[in-house]
């Protein structure tokens, strides 16, 4: 069975396809010219946790993001959301931009909303590389180009400038989502209504874990959970899940007590017990076990290893 590695944080991920270290922990932005001088030209399957969109002006071989390639496209936006499987083959002669961000960077400008909300084109299962013409690669290119200048300048409000300009690059390549994309879906009414469940459940997943909240008796963890928020059965509410996302709602639910315990073994002082309780765990054992199925150590070892 393959190993696909999974890398939690830009600095992994940086280090994982030899490139220097980025300057920010939420966000960073890389022209393909440059990366080109150190950076992995072959790359297998692999995922990370945050979001990325990518300018090719032009280049040979090809990058995959979950099911599509954009292999035979010359200039092209391609784009991709937290866990989707990556992989590439690339030749030296890529040129063109990409940044790379996590929820946390958009939600410090937007005022909690989720990215995916805003923007649903960046659900996994809708990120097909999109053609762009020579104009609008010009167009792009000198967004990017903005963008680089001001991470580059460090200047005061450098950062809710380049929140800005990421709002307007999220925008523009919605709007070229939009077009090309338009008729290409059998029953577009439906997907949107797949696209609205899928977010009420994120956004669900991450209410029910909050401190001291109303489903303190109730079972956050447990798909029937979430499915009866939608009115839906649990079957048909885990299949519309997958078939946007290209993962099963238990995997969402798992990916976030993961996040949200790894958080909390770093960053406070909280014991194991005290951190499965806060997690809505009767017992802690069962916190200790699901931990160690999925990281394959205790919370205790993994505290220890990040000190």
């Amino acid at each position: 069975m393959m190993v696909i590695n999974h890398y939690h944080t830009l600095e992994a991920y940086c280090k994982a396809i030899n490139i220097h270290p980025p300057k920010w922990q939420h966000f960073d932005i890389r022209s393909f010219k440059e990366n080109m001088r150190t950076v992995n030209h072959k790359m297998p399957p692999f995922k990370h946790e945050f979001y990325a969109i990518a300018l090719k002006v032009d280049g040979t071989g090809y990058a995959k993001t979950g099911n599509y390639s954009t292999e035979n496209l010359k200039a092209t936006v391609f784009f991709n959301s937290p866990y989707q499987i990556l992989q590439w083959d690339i030749a030296p002669d890529w040129n063109g931009y990409y940044i790379i961000f996590s929820e946390d960077f958009y939600r410090q400008a937007h005022h909690q909303n989720r990215l995916t909300e805003r923007f649903p084109y960046l659900l996994s299962d809708q990120t097909l590389p999109l053609k762009v013409s020579t104009e609008e690669t010009q167009i792009l290119e000198k967004l990017f180009q903005d963008i680089q200048f001001e991470f580059d300048s460090e200047q005061q409000q450098s950062s809710e400038i380049i929140q800005s300009y990421v709002e307007i690059l999220l925008l523009k390549v919605g709007r070229l989502f939009e077009v090309q994309t338009q008729g290409a879906s059998v029953n577009r009414q439906e997907r949107n209504s797949d696209i609205k469940i899928v977010s009420r459940f994120k956004t669900s997943i991450e209410l029910a874990f909050q401190p001291n909240n109303e489903y303190l008796e109730l079972h956050p963890h447990q798909v029937q959970f979430y499915a009866e928020k939608v009115n839906l059965h649990p079957n048909h509410f885990n299949a519309v899940v997958k078939r946007i996302t290209e993962k099963s709602a238990s995997e969402h639910i798992y990916e976030h007590i993961l996040s949200l315990a790894k958080s909390k073994l770093l960053n406070s002082s909280s014991s194991v017990k005290e951190i499965a309780y806060e997690l809505y765990y009767s017992y802690p054992n069962h916190f200790g076990n699901f931990f160690k199925t999925h990281t394959g150590m205790t919370p205790s070892q993994f505290r220890k290893a990040s000190l």
